[in-house]
């Protein structure tokens, strides 16, 4: 008979030490065993053994070296695995003994930032995108510092718990205090993974910068990204260029005003003026080799201006000018033949204010230009100003009570064109001016912009919130008095039309909600016909409009759409995912899959359920789960093994992976214990004859603190013998079987998990005493023998067995030892004793003889 044992060394160990498992295989059999040595439990690309197929001797050891490479990302915990050894020839013979492989935690985080540079004002926000590539459950919080500590850092959430393999994205608020003045400034931060630090503390309003960064001590450990946070000042150079025009504006149109009270009066100096021009073009001088030149340009506009007299003044002097010419249609103009010297330039012309080179309103307060013999001074501009126009008109509409006009200098004009840099769109192709004035518009529709600079050309924007915004340009002449325009406030011309879209198709019946500012404008999706389809009309234009569509049973969608004027937007497209997802499937189980816990949680809520008893008997399913996300489905019952499984859900509620189908994430599960069973029997003699199966035997099987007992049936005739050991926890057994009067018997097993071991022992032969019995010398027939416990000879307890010698002989079989008994021969039941035997030391399976022989 062929037999096997299995010893490790060590029962457990932790995974990546590379330490080896020396399995130790005995043939305990009386024939030469082949055997295969496997691992359960793991796969067999992870298994390394020095000897996989031993041969062995009867009572013949080998080493066997077991080396486990576990592959990375095995989830952390306590790993059961089972070292099989099976016969491959004989009775193909099975030992197994349990190994337990800790796999240590390697927690691991992948960070990113979308978008990894924002330009922002005080603060900007970041989505960091956050992955769990490690093997054990994370528990961090993300930390941002910066090396200025200048920047304050929120995190939502704060603190972040995942499941190996698990993903989110979280919003990263960067803020801190930005510059007045000056260009922006590139700050940039680092993020680092902490799984002991707390979310970063807000900086008090009162706390120096950086005091938020340095609540947290910065490891050493490389970051895990880098950002950068392009801070804009207050106010920007744009900002600054434009302000510094506004104001030259400004004071332009302050000395304009002055000067309308003078208007009358310099109209008969204008036309001497003139006279003066005219004259000039015909004077040039007739001495000297030297020479000026340059432009006369229009303030508001840069374009040239034609017409306007030049007087060069000596600089000691400037009573009288010492020569004098015009510009001419480009603006230009030139003085030659003048001496070596140094000269003051006036610039006047009819409908302009008089200025001296380069911006002076006095001759003292003029610079002079200085030319040597034959020198010329090229490249002499000014820049004149008109005297101030208005410019007005009448808005007509349903209500145009509220509504404002705006005068915008357009940044598109010569005078601004590539000085301010980027401008702001208006969402809807028209790039706002520099704005110069804004007046309400009365209840009647008039408006009027007065004192404006000119010549010019502006636009005038009317708007008001919900309606559409009007532009009308405008050629303003020198001191025009525009006042007859006429605009039209109109409502909402503008459309978005698309078509909503669920997992399943075209989604009738979802509501559609465009708000932007006020304004807000509703929709339902079509039921029948183009099912699905939207249009939402009447919209105010140029705007920005923020889109919601949301649908029963489904999570609610969020656009963002930019509208021109007068635009109709179509082909706008909205799909909606799952409001919720659900999971299900069936169990299956040795003896049915009915009362299994099911727990399923994807790290931040946990739903629970119980397996179905009655038909469908297994089923399961939890609805009302968040989606998208990654569950984890646990299995559990007290008398199974756990099965765990890990299944990803998309926007839709369609299971990505871990299974087939969301209805369909089942489990097949195994019993936790063991069952011992057979059958025992027992010879019937000391000789060994046959053996019968014997009822109220002893059964034990013990493994350390563990014991198991049962007694084998008396009944009935065909189950006499028969026993059952059920639930035995996964170990290795001593199995006894004891019976009253018959030495005991043992054996060693090993059970494994769902596993029936069938032991079928053959007990020894009973204790018994027999003898021969002689009445006066001869054979004894028919005389009666009494077996006594010793201890209770002589009193009144009874016999413990009583018989009938046949041939001079007597036996009594199957007798309890070890004891004490006394032998005693009588020719009736009720005769009185003839001869007794000496005490008779009894023990288990002895067979005793005791002879009685009397005078």
């Amino acid at each position: 008979m062929a037999d096997v044992r299995v010893e490790l060394e060590p029962r457990r160990l932790t995974a990546g030490t590379g330490e080896p498992v020396i399995v130790t295989v005995t043939n305990t059999g009386d024939v030469i065993g082949g055997y295969a040595v496997r691992v359960l439990g793991a796969d067999p690309a992870w298994v390394r053994l020095s000897d996989p197929e031993p041969r062995l001797f009867p009572g013949e050891s080998t080493t066997v070296a077991l080396e486990l490479r576990l592959p990375p990302g095995l989830p952390a915990g306590e790993r059961r695995l089972a070292v099989q050894v099976r016969e491959v020839t004989g009775e193909q013979a099975i030992a197994i003994e349990e190994l337990v492989v800790d796999v240590a935690g390697a927690p691991r985080l992948g960070v990113r930032l979308e978008p990894g540079t924002v330009t922002g004002g005080r603060r900007a926000a970041y989505g960091v995108v956050v992955e769990n590539t490690g093997n054990t459950l994370v528990d961090a919080a993300i930390v941002g510092t910066d090396p200025e500590h200048r920047l304050d850092f929120h995190l939502e959430p704060s603190r972040l718990r995942l499941a190996p393999g698990e993903h989110l994205t979280a919003t990263l608020t960067v803020s801190g205090k930005r510059r007045l003045l000056g260009s922006p400034v590139a700050r940039a931060f680092e993020l680092r993974a902490d799984e002991r630090a707390q979310p970063a503390p807000r900086r008090r309003r009162d706390a120096p910068p950086g005091d938020a960064a340095r609540a947290v001590t910065q490891p050493d450990t490389p970051p895990a990204a880098m950002g950068v946070f392009v801070q804009r000042p207050v106010l920007s150079r744009a900002s600054v260029s434009l302000a510094g025009l506004l104001l030259a504006v400004t004071v332009f149109a302050l000395v304009i005003v002055t000067a309308l009270n003078t208007v009358a009066a310099r109209s008969a100096a204008d036309r001497d003026l003139a006279l003066q021009v005219s004259q000039a073009r015909e004077q040039v001088a007739t001495t000297g080799t030297s020479s000026l030149s340059g432009l006369a340009l229009l303030l508001s506009s840069g374009e040239p201006v034609a017409g306007v007299s030049v007087e060069a003044f000596d600089v000691t002097d400037t009573s009288a000018p010492v020569a004098t010419t015009a510009s001419g249609e480009t603006g230009a103009w030139a003085v030659s033949s003048l001496p070596a010297g140094s000269y003051k330039l006036r610039f006047r012309g009819a409908g302009f204010d008089e200025v001296w080179y380069p911006a002076a309103a006095t001759n003292a307060e003029a610079a002079s230009v200085e030319v040597g013999p034959g020198e010329s001074a090229a490249g002499l501009a000014v820049l004149l100003g008109g005297v101030p126009a208005t410019v007005g008109g009448t808005v007509s509409g349903d209500d145009v009570a509220g509504a404002t006009a705006t005068l915008e200098l357009p940044l598109d004009s010569p005078a601004l064109l590539g000085q301010l840099g980027a401008s702001e769109d208006t969402g809807a192709g028209r790039v706002r001016g520099a704005v110069v004035r804004t007046v309400p518009v009365g209840s009647d529709g008039a408006f009027e912009l007065a004192d404006i600079p000119s010549p010019a050309v502006y636009d005038v924007v009317v708007a008001k919130p919900g309606y559409s915004e009007q532009v009308q340009r405008v050629d303003v002449a020198a001191g025009e008095d525009r006042t007859d325009l006429q605009l039209q406030l109109l409502d909402g011309d503008g459309a978005i039309s698309g078509r909503v879209t669920g997992a399943t198709g075209p989604l009738g019946g979802a509501t559609v909600t465009a708000t932007s500012g006020e304004v807000t404008a509703r929709t339902v999706s079509l039921t029948e016909g183009e099912v699905g389809s939207f249009t939402l009309r009447g919209l105010p234009t140029p705007g920005t409009f923020t889109v919601i569509v949301t649908a029963e049973g489904h999570a609610p969608a969020t656009l963002s759409l930019n509208l021109g004027a007068g635009q109709q937007l179509d082909g706008v497209a909205a799909t909606l995912g799952a409001a919720a997802g659900s999971l299900g499937g069936t169990v299956t189980a040795p003896d049915g899959g009915g009362g299994v816990n099911v727990t399923v949680t994807d790290g931040s809520s946990t739903r629970q359920t119980v397996t179905q008893s009655t038909d469908p008997v297994g089923s399961w399913s939890v609805a009302g789960l968040r989606i998208p996300s990654t569950y984890t489905v646990t299995f559990t019952r007290a008398d199974l093994a756990s099965q765990v499984v890990s299944v990803s859900i998309d926007g839709f509620g369609n299971v990505t992976a871990g299974a087939p189908a969301p209805d369909r994430v089942d489990a097949v599960m195994r019993s936790a214990t063991g069952v011992l069973t057979g059958t025992v029997s027992q010879y019937r003699d000391a000789a060994a004859g046959s053996a019968a199966p014997a009822g109220n035997v002893r059964v034990t099987a013990t493994s350390g603190t563990n014991e198991y007992t049962v007694t084998t049936a008396s009944t009935p005739a065909d189950a006499v013998g028969t026993y059952v050991l059920e639930d035995l926890v996964p170990g290795t057994y001593t199995v006894t079987f004891s019976r009253r009067g018959t030495a005991p018997t043992s054996q060693i097993v090993t059970v494994g998990a769902s596993q029936r071991l069938r032991i079928d022992p053959v007990l020894v032969a009973p204790a018994s005493i027999s003898g021969r019995v002689s009445l006066a010398g001869e054979a004894a027939e028919g005389a009666v023998v009494h077996l006594y416990l010793a201890s209770q000879y002589g009193t009144a307890a009874p016999p413990v067995a009583t018989t009938t010698a046949r041939g001079g002989r007597y036996a009594f079989a199957d007798v309890d030892a070890p004891a004490h008994y006394i032998v005693e021969l009588r020719r009736s039941p009720t005769g009185a004793p003839l001869v007794t035997s000496a005490p008779v030391t009894l023990g288990a399976s002895e067979a005793a003889t005791a002879d009685l022989t009397t005078p």
